[in-house]
């Protein structure tokens, strides 16, 4: 596979770790307006009601702004906006939740990022050879690391390393 990011290196290691008990990965699955997410277990800290976030003035439209969760400012973002060279997203906020992701680089600065998410995420138990990559590294979609095949649905493997590099450029 080459160059690998974080995210997809997390899938890897859990994959490492799971082959000896039975072969499958612990996910959550993370609906958004118009696709949904692929995330290791270990990726989210907790789902939350929407709150209205902080904004912060000349941000990109990915970024929604600040909110407080555990007495800290944690970054929101719509990640369909961040992930699309072209913003055509609906702004469907109202019924929404947000996800804590955990960003596992152990960036004291940055622990936390959180993004945009419709309904409750599933868990899910998924046989590793029922993961097909439709699409590594996609050219016309930023923050994202893989689009991939399970049974039949299509879904997104987030780069989070790569959002994390991201908002720390807004603020330097």
């Amino acid at each position: 596979m080459g160059d690998v990011t974080y995210i997809d290196s997390q899938r890897k290691e859990i994959t490492n770790t799971t082959d000896s008990l039975s072969d499958v990965v612990h996910c959550l699955m993370i609906t958004l307006t118009n696709e949904t997410l692929l995330l290791p277990n270990a990726a989210v800290a907790e789902v939350v009601s929407f709150t209205s976030p902080e904004p912060l003035d000349g941000s990109p439209n990915w970024f929604l702004g600040r909110i407080t969760w555990r007495e800290r400012l944690v970054p929101l973002i719509s990640f369909e906006d961040a992930s699309i060279t072209v913003a055509e997203t609906p702004d469907v906020l109202q019924g929404s939740r947000i996800a804590i992701l955990n960003t596992l680089n152990g960036n004291a600065a940055l622990p936390y990022v959180a993004i945009v998410v419709q309904g409750i995420p599933r868990l899910s138990v998924i046989k590793n050879d029922s993961i097909t990559t439709i699409e590594a590294k996609p050219q016309n979609r930023q923050s994202v690391a893989e689009i991939v095949d399970v049974e039949g649905q299509s879904l997104v493997i987030p780069d989070i390393d790569d959002l994390e590099k991201r908002l720390q450029s807004l603020h330097s």
